[in-house]
């Protein structure tokens, strides 16, 4: 199973080894409870119906030389939908993206799809996503030398691109191991003229978690997320580590270090039966680039598990003769 893994990861980062151009991409301190946003075989690896939104401000009130309304932060709303069909070995997802940095704007819609093979300990899952995914321009923000500059676009210029996207991914009870690559068709934008050509850079993603007990009610879970920029290589790539502790499998709490950028203080709680509703907050302190950064910013999640259908309760028939 393992020398299956490791021939499909190498694949997926052979293909983004072919570069592009720089692409930002949102990046989420929460990644472990996001993972269909980083990888699309990691549809309906829960095992529950899970539909989440993650709202994130990162450098809140970061402001741009000339515009000092605050807009410059990047804003970051997340919707997500996946679950498990057993019944044909698969798992499908989806999730709306919206993201604003300054005048730049990128928002998506993809569709996952997962087929996950049983294996001895756990299970292999091989999954693909497909959407479309908006990018563009608000070119009212921007504080031009000139204004009556008749070259200089006016108002927001945004154009829709096919976007593709594979992963591999496997998980146990007691760890998880996935790669991934985004934007696999590279797809090309133009803003103003053709000679203005911003391609979507591929970017290569590995995560991977382990879930240690240390006692009847308390569990460790160390993990880790690593995006390679198959541009700059290494020296563009951005990696984060992630401690969370829970009791009862209810409260979790953690700390955390995205390299070059922030330290990160996560809490979190699960609610209701079964822990279905999942509430989480992250607080990033930024460490590298203070001095042109704002020093904080601020995440937080809000998912609900939908009830498994039980096979075994049968509907309840009415009819006149039997009522009472």
């Amino acid at each position: 199973m393992i020398r299956t893994f490791y021939v499909y990861a190498l694949l997926l980062l052979a293909i983004a080894a072919q570069t592009a151009r720089a692409q930002q991409d949102p990046q989420f301190s929460l990644y472990m409870y996001n993972p269909l946003y980083y990888n699309p075989a990691a549809a309906g690896s829960e095992g529950v119906s899970r539909l989440q939104i993650t709202q994130r401000t990162q450098y809140l009130g970061y402001q741009t030389a000339g515009n000092g309304d605050g807009s410059a932060a990047q804003s970051t709303q997340l919707l997500s939908f996946n679950m498990p069909l057993a019944s044909i070995k698969s798992g499908i997802g989806i999730y709306a993206l919206n993201d604003k940095y300054g005048p730049s704007i990128n928002q998506a819609v993809q569709v996952s799809y997962a087929y996950r093979l049983a294996l001895k300990n756990g299970t292999l899952a091989l999954g693909v996503q497909a959407g479309m995914f908006n990018r563009g321009f608000d070119f009212g923000q921007f504080r031009a030398t000139d204004p009556n500059d008749p070259l200089i676009p006016t108002g927001r210029i945004n154009q829709f691109k096919p976007d593709i996207s594979a992963g591999v991914y496997y998980n146990t009870t007691d760890y998880w191991l996935g790669v991934s690559v985004s934007h696999l068709n590279k797809a090309t934008y133009s803003y103003v003229t053709d000679r203005s050509l911003d391609p979507s850079e591929p970017k290569a993603y590995l995560s991977a978690g382990y879930r240690l007990g240390l006692g009847y009610n308390i569990d460790i879970q160390p993990s880790v997320l690593v995006q390679y920029s198959t541009l700059q290589g290494v020296r563009g790539s951005v990696a984060t580590v992630n401690l969370v502790g829970t009791y009862d499998n209810r409260i979790w709490a953690g700390v955390g270090y995205r390299l070059k950028d922030a330290l990160m203080a996560t809490v979190g709680i699960n609610l209701m039966r079964n822990n279905a509703l999942r509430v989480g907050y992250s607080l990033d302190i930024v460490t590298s680039g203070a001095q042109i950064k704002s020093p904080t910013s601020h995440e937080l999640i809000l998912g609900y598990a939908l009830p498994a259908p039980d096979a075994r309760k049968k509907p309840i028939v009415r009819t006149p003769r039997f009522r009472y």
